[in-house]
């Protein structure tokens, strides 16, 4: 299937934050009670460890993505003194307050903008994208990882949306379940539960917007293509996982410096 890199509307700037925000924060509820990115611990685990990183800065991070979840596995896994900084072009700044107190202050979130392609020199760390290379074409997608190879940062990329036939349709559930857990999100909103059930553009705007992360979405082959000439100081690792729930696989790209690099 040809890749087709149409508009997510949450990445438009006209887009309401209402809307951006109750999108996200549905897409966190659903990385904390399905786990998707369960997986993505171990490997992650290895790498930053080859890095020696204690710190992960989160590109694109949305409402906050699995960092909950994942923040308990890799102490589990002996990175106990693991910090993270989410960010996002857009912050969900409530989301991020949010991740803070779950996580005692371990997941911290840049109330400022960032830009994946630039990301600022104080923001310093292991970088991580959750279910967001898609949004950016090749090219751009390319500059993404150039950056952190340029600052001799590791880098790990994760997707579960698949460019196959069987990845759309399952993106009719994805939109159905906000109808199903709308009313379980925290912090509670009144105007989620308006744009939800009274007017439902909410559930409209998940099945559009995974629909075409799906038609986005980079396969192996093409991961393998965009790291293979970014220099000869980085190992990349690429594959596909399958994740403990009905037709999702995790899709992942991880590059960490050689030996003598920096974290």
């Amino acid at each position: 299937m040809r890749r087709l890199h149409l508009f997510e509307i949450e990445d438009q700037s006209w887009c309401p934050r209402v809307l951006r925000d109750a999108l996200t924060d549905y897409l966190g509820f659903v990385m904390d009670r399905f786990t998707p990115y369960a997986p993505a611990a171990p490997l992650l685990a290895q790498a930053l460890g080859r890095c020696g990183a204690s710190r992960v800065v989160d590109l694109c991070s949305g409402g906050g993505g699995p960092w909950v979840d994942l923040l308990r596995r890799l102490r589990a896994l002996g990175h106990t003194a693991l910090r993270v900084q989410v960010t996002d072009y857009y912050p969900n700044r409530a989301a991020f307050a949010r991740l803070r107190e779950l996580s005692g202050g371990a997941i911290e979130g840049a109330i400022e903008p960032v830009d994946a392609t630039n990301v600022p020199a104080h923001l310093d760390g292991f970088r991580t994208m959750f279910t967001a290379l898609h949004h950016f074409r090749p090219d751009v997608a390319r500059r993404v990882l150039a950056g952190a190879v340029r600052r001799q940062r590791g880098i790990a990329v994760f997707e579960i949306t698949l460019r196959s036939v069987l990845g759309i349709v399952g993106m009719v559930f994805f939109a159905l379940g906000v109808l199903l857990f709308t009313p379980f999100i925290r912090p509670f909103r009144w105007s989620r539960l308006f744009w939800t059930y009274v007017i439902p553009v909410v559930p409209l705007l998940a099945w559009w917007d995974a629909t075409v992360s799906s038609l986005r979405s980079y396969t192996v082959e093409e991961l393998s293509e965009m790291a293979g000439d970014l220099g000869a100081g980085y190992v990349w690792d690429v594959g596909i996982v399958r994740v403990p729930l009905p037709a999702v696989s995790m899709t992942y790209l991880i590059g960490t410096p050689k030996p003598g690099g920096g974290a």
